[in-house]
C-alpha cells in the first residue's frame, strides 16, 4: 500500500511527477524553466480550472477580444466654443470606439467630439451629440475606421465644440483602443 499518491523522479535534471499508478503528471524542468502538463491532466489555480483543450481559464468571463480591448475615459465640462482635449494611450493599438454620454440635456446647439492623432483626423472619429431631443443618459458612439492607429505613449486629441448643458454639467468619454 503506498504511503503518498504522489511521486517524483528526477530524470535529465527535471524533476518528474507521477499518481500511485506511475503515470505522469507533471515536469518541472530546470533548464528551460518550465513547468508542463501533459493531455489529461488539469491544472487548477485558486478554484479555476485550466485546461489542456483550451489553455483558457474556465472562470474567466471575457472573450480574447475583450481582453485585448483598453477604455480610456475622460470628463469634459461643457460649454460654447471649441476646446482641445489630450488623453494618452498608454499601450499602442486602434481605436475601435469613441462613446459619449452627457449629465443633461443640451442647453442650445449640437456638442460635437472630433479625434485626432498627431495632427490627423480619425476616420470615422466624430461623435455628434444632437441638441434636439437630448436628456441626460444620452449615449452617441462613433466607429472609426482609418487613420486610427496610436502608438504606446502618443496622444489623443479631442477637439469639443458646441452646445452647452446650462448647469457646469459634463460630456463623459470612453475611447476602445483594440491591441
Amino acid at each position: 500500500m503506498p504511503v503518498t499518491n504522489v511521486k517524483t523522479k528526477w530524470i535529465d535534471g527535471n524533476l518528474v511527477f507521477y499518481d500511485v499508478s506511475m503515470n505522469e503528471i507533471a515536469t518541472w524542468d530546470g533548464t528551460n524553466r518550465k513547468f508542463s502538463i501533459p493531455s489529461g491532466s488539469e491544472l487548477e489555480v485558486d478554484g479555476v480550472t485550466v485546461d489542456e483543450s483550451t489553455l483558457a481559464m474556465t472562470g474567466v468571463t471575457a472573450s480574447a477580444a475583450e481582453l485585448n480591448e483598453q477604455v480610456l475615459t475622460m470628463d469634459i465640462a461643457t460649454g460654447s466654443g471649441s476646446t482641445d482635449f489630450y488623453i494618452v494611450a498608454p499601450h499602442a493599438g486602434d481605436i475601435t470606439k469613441i462613446y459619449t454620454v452627457i449629465d443633461a440635456a443640451i442647453a442650445n446647439a449640437n456638442i460635437t467630439v472630433t479625434a485626432s492623432i498627431g495632427g490627423t483626423a480619425v476616420t470615422g472619429g466624430a461623435v455628434t451629440i444632437a441638441y434636439s431631443g437630448s436628456a441626460a443618459g444620452n449615449i452617441d458612439i462613433a466607429s472609426p475606421s482609418a487613420a486610427n492607429t496610436i502608438t504606446a505613449g502618443a496622444a489623443i486629441k479631442l477637439v469639443v465644440a458646441g452646445g452647452t448643458t446650462g448647469g457646469g454639467d459634463k460630456v463623459h468619454i470612453a475611447i476602445v483602443i483594440t491591441r
